[in-house]
C-alpha cells in the first residue's frame, strides 16, 4: 500500500535525506510503490545474510534488529525508531547482512536499492558525506555499547541505554525528565545480554532508591544527574 501523506512528509523531513532535493525524493517514492513498506506489528523486513541489501529509512515506528545463536536461540541487537536507518553499513562493503530486522510496532518504512543510493552519493556529495558520518556514529555507538557489556552490571547497563545513551543523558531546567519506554521487557532484557529476573530486579533497585517513579508506560526520573551518578559514581566513561 502506498504511503499516506503524513508518511511521506515524515519521510521528507528525515535527517539522512536532507542532501537530496526534496523534489528528487517525492519523485522516487511516488514512481516506486515497491519501495514502501508498510508492516504490522512481527512482520520481518529484511532476512540476515542479504548481500547489497540497500538503504532502510524508518518513517514511523520500531524495528527490532536480531540474531540466532549457534543454538537457535534469538539475541535482540538493537532497535531502530523512527527517522533512524537500517543496514547502512553493508554500503560501502561486499559483507552480507548480519542481522535479520522485524517490526515491533506497525511502521512505515522506505526501501532505496543500492542503485540509487550510488546514484545519490554521485549526483549529492554532501548527501554522501552524511551516510559516512551515519557509518561513522554508528561505530562510535557500537564501541561503547562493548565497553559498557564488558564493564557494567545490569542496573548501570540499563540506565545507560534507556536514559542517558551512554554520553548523551538528557538535560532539563529542574533535572528532572518523564521516559515513555514501550520495548517489552523481555526484549529489553535481550538487547541487554540479561535475564528477565535481573532486569526487574534492577527496575525495582531503582525505583526503592526514588531514582525511578512508574509513570504510565514508562517511569518519571526525579533527578536524572542523581540516577547518573548512582550507577556510574566515578562520572561517565564517555
Amino acid at each position: 500500500m502506498p504511503f499516506s501523506e503524513t508518511e511521506v512528509a515524515l519521510l521528507k523531513s528525515s535527517l539522512i535525506l536532507q542532501d537530496i532535493p526534496q523534489q528528487v525524493v517525492l519523485e522516487t517514492i511516488a514512481e516506486h510503490v515497491d519501495y514502501q513498506f508498510n508492516l504490522l506489528p512481527d512482520e520481518v523486513l529484511i532476512e540476515a545474510g542479504v548481500i547489497e541489501p540497500g538503504l532502510y529509512i524508518i518513517a514511523h515506528g520500531t524495528i527490532e534488529m536480531f540474531m540466532l545463536d549457534a543454538d537457535g536461540k534469538e539475541k535482540i541487537l538493537d532497535f531502530a525508531k523512527t527517522g533512524g536507518t537500517l543496514a547502512e553499513e553493508t554500503l560501502f562493503s561486499d559483507r552480507p547482512l548480519q542481522y535479520s530486522a522485524r517490526s515491533l510496532t506497525q511502521a512505515a518504512v522506505l526501501h532505496l536499492p543500492n542503485a540509487v543510493v550510488s546514484e545519490w552519493i554521485a549526483r549529492y556529495p554532501a548527501f554522501s558525506r552524511r551516510l559516512m558520518a551515519l557509518v561513522a556514529a554508528r561505530i562510535n555507538f557500537l564501541y561503547k555499547d562493548m565497553l559498557t557489556f564488558c564493564t557494567k552490571k545490569a542496573t548501570a547497563r540499563l540506565v545507560c541505554y534507556i536514559v542517558c545513551h551512554f554520553d548523551q543523558a538528557p538535560k532539563t531546567p529542574d533535572g528532572s525528565y518523564s521516559l515513555h519506554l514501550a520495548i517489552p521487557r523481555n526484549k529489553l532484557a535481550s538487547r541487554l545480554g540479561i535475564s528477565d529476573s535481573h532486569l526487574s530486579r534492577s527496575f525495582r533497585e531503582l525505583q526503592e532508591a526514588g531514582l525511578l517513579v512508574p509513570q504510565g508506560r514508562g517511569f518519571f526520573i526525579p533527578d536524572v544527574p542523581a540516577l547518573s551518578r548512582y550507577v556510574c559514581p566515578a562520572g561517565c566513561d564517555f
